[in-house]
């Protein structure tokens, strides 16, 4: 019986060496996660996949699953860093064709809400700017992303300078439109509120667009 206790009882040197085999795999899916920190959706993904790659390349070494085997199949996979950098380049890109979307979105909402004052408001009563800087600041934003999309797609410039335009505009219209006066028609009301929630969510893409391009420069700067 006692045999048979010790046989199924691991020794401290086997517990270490379990201990140190699971947490090596654990350590470098941890390390890929908090290169991708700034895509989530992408760092869990990846991790999962990752790591059951890794455990199965260790069942299947042929010596057997070991410590070695572990560092072997890390060593085969790369460096977390260089995965991380490769994947950052397809969350780049993805997310600046969501920050054109919103953008083309905004462009023509700011446009019709815009030809919605023309027809309906009379700018007597609103600030002499107000009208100029409206016209003139979707003008801007819209000259900006043509150019934009052709020449500078992966720039964080030009979606940055559209949102300035666009914010103008909007805020602009906001006086023109007198949101908290009585009497504005329903049209214009909504047109307007569809400018803030759509400027809002420009707002939070352009910030992520650049979140995503700051860290891809980081993760090429410090390779080797």
């Amino acid at each position: 019986m006692a045999s048979v206790g010790r046989a199924g009882m691991e020794t401290p040197s086997e517990k270490h060496a379990g201990a140190e085999r699971a947490g090596a795999i654990d350590r470098y899916v941890t390390e890929l996660r908090h290169e991708l920190a700034f895509d989530r959706v992408l760092a869990e993904r990846l991790a999962k996949e990752v790591e059951d790659h890794l455990r199965d390349a260790v069942d299947a070494d042929p010596a057997g699953p070991s410590i070695e085997a572990e560092h072997r199949a890390i060593e085969r996979f790369g460096l977390a860093r260089d995965i991380a950098d490769q994947f950052a380049v397809d969350s780049v890109d993805r997310q600046a064709r969501r920050t054109w979307l919103t953008l083309l979105v905004a462009v023509v909402v700011n446009f019709v809400a815009m030809r919605l004052r023309i027809m309906w408001l009379d700018d007597s009563a609103a600030p002499a700017l107000a009208p100029l800087i409206d016209r003139y600041g979707f003008l801007a934003a819209l000259a900006v992303s043509v150019v934009g999309w052709f020449a500078f797609r992966r720039s964080l410039l030009a979606p940055t300078l559209c949102l300035v335009g666009l914010t103008a505009s909007i805020a602009a219209g906001v006086v023109r439109a007198g949101l908290f006066d009585q009497g504005v028609p329903p049209l214009v009301l909504l047109a307007a509120a569809g400018e803030l929630a759509l400027l809002g969510l420009l707002l939070a893409e352009v910030v992520g667009f650049g979140r995503r391009l700051c860290r891809t420069a980081s993760l090429r700067g410090a390779a080797p």
